[in-house]
């Protein structure tokens, strides 16, 4: 086990996986093995209105309280949570959905396009650049964090198998909305980033680090391919409970 020091806080970094506090110190719950995190909240209330969902767990946090609900898609028994905004509130619930039991994760939610597209265009992320904090808590320092790629291959056999088009894709994955600048937009542009949003690299790093597999599908909402107007478009909001209904096909996928 070993501390590693640097002279930036951010970049130091503990591979002990044990800490002072663990996920599931106060709660006792079991879930299914496979489970999808979802970025919205009207969706899953009414997904789990209408199919009678049994709560099978709840986590408490300070601004507000996250069911857990069970459902069986396509014959497998499915977890499936609301995800909270942003890398550090969405990893603390991907911690304690494995320390649950949970060992497949699919997320899904919206994004920023950086490049010209139609809102709702489908993304699937291989890598997240990581300009965000969390993910420097559970893997050393690098510039970007690879998603798995069994994840990677349920979600776009689904899609595939649906007739949906696609992109493999770097996300922008920042810790900053208010932050992308025109040059830093450019910048990761320039890079390879096609799309930006707040929880992928986290997500990533926890799941790699927990040695879980997890996936992400992304769909596009506003834009910033302008860099001189940014598009608000409709934020998304009419493709919500169809990426809800492919994470579910993913998380029965894969393997």
């Amino acid at each position: 086990m070993s501390l590693f020091r640097n002279t930036l806080p951010i970049l130091e970094y503990d591979d002990d996986s044990n800490a002072i506090i663990m996920p599931g110190h106060s709660t006792d719950f079991h879930f299914p093995e496979r489970a999808i995190m979802l970025f919205m909240e009207t969706e899953v209330e009414n997904y789990a209105l209408e199919n009678d969902c049994e709560i099978i767990g709840q986590f408490i946090t300070i601004t507000k309280l996250f069911p857990v609900y069970k459902t069986v898609h396509n014959g497998v028994e499915l977890a499936v949570c609301q995800a909270p905004l942003g890398g550090a509130a969405a990893t603390q619930i991907m911690e304690q959905l494995i320390a649950g039991g949970v060992k497949k994760i699919i997320a899904t939610g919206c994004c920023g396009a950086l490049f010209t597209d139609n809102e709702g265009d489908f993304y699937i992320p291989v890598s997240a650049l990581r300009q965000e904090g969390t993910s420097y808590h559970y893997l050393p320092p690098s510039r970007e964090v690879s998603l798995n790629d069994n994840a990677i291959n349920a979600i776009a056999k689904v899609l595939n198998d649906r007739g949906f088009s696609y992109k493999k894709c770097k996300t922008w994955t920042t810790d900053g909305f208010y932050r992308e600048t025109k040059e830093m937009v450019e910048y990761r542009k320039a890079e390879g980033c096609s799309v930006v949003e707040m929880e992928c690299a986290s997500l990533a790093a926890c799941a790699e680090f927990r040695n879980i597999i997890f996936g992400q599908l992304l769909f596009t909402a506003d834009s910033l391919a302008n860099i001189e107007s940014h598009d608000t478009r409709n934020w998304g909001n009419r493709h919500f409970s169809l990426a809800m209904d492919l994470a579910m096909d993913a998380a029965v996928e894969v393997n």
